[in-house]
């Protein structure tokens, strides 16, 4: 069973702290095997995930006060057919940012806060348990298979000619593509554009 570590050293993982005017910014980076597909496990929070002109996995966050250093933990690893990301943050006003070479498959499970996605090229499969998910610079045409679906709250898809609202509010597209795309949000909204972060 894996355990949750304020850092794991899996491969050759760095650490980059630097001054900011409120705190320190920390970024944890971990070259990853670009075969293997990313599976990332998200506390409560706001995340972006953006799309790097590297080959790297980058976790980048601003340390608040001195109390909540010991409340972020995040693991990063690669091994066993997987890279594997896990983060852990304070459950009010934390924000990281997210970044992963360009082609990305990616499974992402969050708790509850807010989830930006950038264009990152690949299979996704993302659930937000609570709050928002927003999949940005999304190319209808790069998918063979998509299903969008919302427990409670709104779909709003105008890439896709769709807005549903209400209570468990789903659909599906295929396409010329040859990706998956799966992405569904317990309670909050789940937004789709075309347009960048």
């Amino acid at each position: 069973m894996k355990k949750l570590l304020p850092f794991l050293l899996a491969l050759s993982v760095s650490l980059a702290c630097a001054q900011t005017q409120n705190g320190h910014e920390r970024r944890y980076e971990l070259r990853p095997d670009p075969n293997w597909p990313l599976d990332i496990e998200l506390g409560s929070g706001d995340y972006q995930i953006v799309a790097s002109a590297s080959d790297s996995i980058a976790v980048v966050y601003e340390e608040g006060k001195t109390a909540d250093l010991p409340k972020v933990q995040v693991q990063i690893s690669s091994g066993h057919g997987q890279n594997y990301l896990k983060i852990a943050g304070p459950k009010s006003s934390f924000h990281a940012v997210i970044e992963v070479p360009r082609k990305t498959d990616l499974r992402v499970r969050m708790a509850t806060g807010g989830l930006r996605v950038g264009d990152v090229e690949g299979n996704k499969d993302i659930e937000v348990r609570a709050g928002n998910l927003e999949l940005n610079e999304l190319h209808p045409r790069d998918y063979a298979h998509a299903d969008f679906s919302v427990r409670i709250g709104d779909v709003n898809a105008p890439i896709f000619k769709n807005v549903r609202s209400g209570v468990w509010r789903s659909f599906k597209t295929v396409g010329p593509g040859k990706y998956r795309l799966h992405a569904h949000v317990g309670v909050g909204d789940l937004t789709l554009r075309s347009n960048k972060i």
